[in-house]
């Protein structure tokens, strides 16, 4: 094996990070005390991540929706019982998943899904749902 450095790419959705982030955040709040730990471990290691990417590429991953400091975040990246941790998706989740008879649709105030079928097909990509 070669003693070679080789470049690692990682394609990073700032906003969708950031909201997945929270949910995990969220989550870690819930969960049983033996799974705290664990779930500390990942969110920080997502800061690791976020600052990689915010120093070496000027991704923004880790402004909290609707910080004086982050007014591009539309409404729908705001915590909440509908954020879906997809920005323009307004969805219901449980433990990750679209929950059962949950409806999905775009949100018609930043508009980035063409459509409510649109926003569920990208839930579908994502794993969230799978119907």
């Amino acid at each position: 094996m070669s003693n070679d450095l080789h470049d690692y790419a990682l394609r990073i959705d700032g906003p969708l990070f950031r909201c997945q982030r929270q949910r995990l955040i969220e989550l870690t709040d819930t969960a049983a005390k033996e799974d705290q730990e664990l779930l500390e471990g990942i969110i920080a290691l997502m800061e690791e991540i976020a600052d990689q990417a915010h120093d070496n590429y000027g991704i923004d991953c880790l402004l909290v929706p609707g910080e004086p400091d982050n007014p591009s975040c539309c409404e729908c990246e705001l915590p909440g019982y509908f954020c879906s941790g997809v920005p323009g998706i307004l969805a219901h989740l449980e433990n990750g998943r679209l929950a059962d008879g949950a409806e999905v649709e775009r949100c018609g105030l930043c508009c980035r899904y063409p459509s409510d079928a649109a926003a569920l097909e990208k839930l579908r990509e994502l794993g969230f749902a799978n119907f």
